[in-house]
């Protein structure tokens, strides 16, 4: 299901991963594969030594991603399938299909080349279109929900505070739940906290 979702992680001061997905945002879905990812301190600690290698785009990748799209035959960014399948194996890490498997494929990236990734943390600021985010914030050790359909407004206390647009009828997502990464909650934990969390939301 197109359900859009974010999924973001915080190390040493920076938002290194930002992640837009266009399927299965729910926590049961695209949660879980965070939840599950977490739950191991390995992948956890293979993250943390890779992170440094990630970088967003910046003007000159975004220029040879449109000379490659040319390249290829498509217009506006629109891509036939076989336009996107050659799109996808020349930047894997790009695919918006990937979702929260961006994780697993960042702790499996051979060699020391740079991983160069899409920001789309913008995307957080209008909870009308992002239906759910998940951040993982290593330097608070805490594995976070944010849900979107957001009318209650927003105070600086909020981690999104800062990309709210004025006017906007949506603020940006709400927090929903967080866990530290130490004491995360099993699957059925998980969802049903979320699932109670988001029926009081939604009653209010």
């Amino acid at each position: 299901m197109g359900t859009r979702n974010l999924t973001i992680v915080k190390y040493m001061g920076e938002v290194k991963v930002a992640q837009y997905g266009q399927w299965d945002g729910y926590p049961e879905a695209q949660g879980l594969t965070l939840l599950v990812f977490m739950d191991n301190p390995s992948y956890v600690e293979k993250l943390k030594k890779i992170l440094p290698k990630v970088r967003f785009q910046n003007e000159r990748d975004v220029q040879e991603i449109k000379d490659f799209l040319e390249s290829i035959g498509s217009k506006e960014g629109w891509m036939t399938l076989d336009q996107a399948k050659l799109f996808k194996k020349r930047y894997p890490f790009l695919d918006r299909d990937i979702g929260g498997d961006i994780l697993r494929m960042i702790i499996n990236h051979k060699g020391d080349a740079e991983i160069v990734l899409a920001n789309a943390y913008p995307f957080a600021a209008d909870s009308l279109f992002c239906e759910w985010a998940y951040v993982i914030d290593l330097d608070k050790n805490t594995f976070e929900v944010y849900i979107g359909f957001n009318r209650e407004g927003i105070t600086p206390e909020d981690r999104f505070f800062d990309i709210y647009k004025k006017g906007s009828e949506y603020y940006p997502v709400k927090l929903l739940a967080a866990f530290p990464l130490n004491e995360l909650p099993d699957d059925d934990e998980f969802i049903t906290i979320c699932r109670h969390k988001c029926k009081e939301i939604r009653e209010k």
